[in-house]
């Protein structure tokens, strides 16, 4: 029974290693794109991305005319 813990705990371990570097990645990604630095992403700021600028209504969740890191996220997890 702990020979299982361990090896839970140890994927546990790289799988949050993992998803924390994918959220370091995308926060990285997002500060690139934020020229700025007011902490939201506009419209223009994303046309050095033409998949997302073209996207950029559908990612807007709250249709403020601007993304948040959160709503970056859903499309730099793709």
């Amino acid at each position: 029974m702990k020979t299982v813990s361990y090896l839970a705990l140890v994927a546990l371990g790289l799988f949050s290693d993992a998803t924390l570097a994918q959220s370091t990645e995308i926060a990285d990604k997002f500060e690139k794109f934020d020229r700025n630095h007011d902490g939201f992403l506009t419209r223009s700021e994303t046309a050095i991305d033409p998949a997302l600028w073209s996207r950029f209504s559908s990612y807007d969740k709250d249709k403020d005319g601007r993304l948040t890191l959160s709503e970056y996220g859903l499309y730099a997890s793709k």
